[in-house]
């Protein structure tokens, strides 16, 4: 019996090295942002970008080593590691007396884990470009809040009427109806939401949106599809499929492998 787990074994291991063979060598981008994964023949890989993050999707250079493990067309990065939340918010309602303007405040709190699980550190900075509206998700009611002015191009799109400054709170003019929710978007969230206010006499109002970073490797489980010899396509979406071939997508969703990669 012992003899036939060891034949058994060498065979996984024969047919691991023999899968792994079939992605050794380097994939880039073809554009921007510029994105380069390294796949090497002890399994393990190199991730490295100056330009977007893997996990926030944000402007911001990062670089990671780990294991990676191939099934079928599916590449796996660091499967050991159990997935996390990267991206987190809360809303907090307050009320001052004698206070007759409103107070927004955005804060983009950056916490970074150890290991164990407990924060080691935290930053918090203004968010980048936000979009709001009372009530409404409609163009007409949007508010964009930012540290510069959106640059007007052909690709800029619809820019609301904007807010300049370099505080994470401002005073708006309350609106003569009640509030009963407030609309929020940002990419340092990843998306517009919802929040109802409970109180409607509520004049503070606070949105902290949570970037994790854990010490342990922010690439997680993370799957890349295997389309050819030459390509692979890096975003997995909620329902698994893979984003294939859009010209409208983030070019980093499809690496192509480099010249000398075997």
């Amino acid at each position: 019996m012992r003899h036939f787990m060891i034949i058994i074994s060498a065979f996984f291991s024969i047919l691991s090295y023999g899968q792994v063979q079939k992605v050794i060598g380097t994939y880039s981008s073809l554009f921007f942002p510029r994105v380069e994964v390294t796949f090497n023949p002890d399994s393990t890989f190199a991730y490295v970008t100056n330009e977007m993050h893997p996990t926030f999707y944000r402007w911001e250079a990062f670089s990671e080593k780990g294991k990676g493990t191939l099934s079928g067309d599916t590449i796996i990065l660091n499967p050991h590691l159990t997935k996390k939340m990267f991206v987190e918010s809360n809303f907090i309602e307050e009320q001052h007396e004698g206070d007759t303007s409103l107070l927004l405040t955005f804060n983009h709190i950056k916490r970074y884990f150890d290991i164990s699980g407990n924060i080691i550190k935290t930053d918090t900075v203004q968010i980048d470009r936000l979009d709001y509206s009372f009530d409404q998700l409609k163009k007409k009611k949007l508010v964009r809040v930012a540290p510069h002015r959106t640059t007007r191009c052909a690709f800029a799109g619809f820019i609301p009427k904007e807010i300049i400054t370099n505080s994470r709170t401002i005073f708006v003019q309350r609106p003569t109806d009640d509030i009963k929710s407030i609309f929020i978007g940002c990419y340092e969230l990843q998306e517009t939401k919802q929040f109802f206010i409970k109180n409607p006499s509520s004049n503070h109002l606070t949105l902290n949106v949570y970037s994790n970073y854990y010490q342990d490797g922010q690439i997680r489980k993370m799957k890349f599809l295997i389309k050819n010899d030459k390509y692979i396509y890096t975003r997995q979406k909620e329902n698994g499929n893979f984003d294939k071939d859009d010209i409208w997508m983030e070019t980093d969703a499809k690496l192509k492998r480099q010249k000398g990669g075997s």
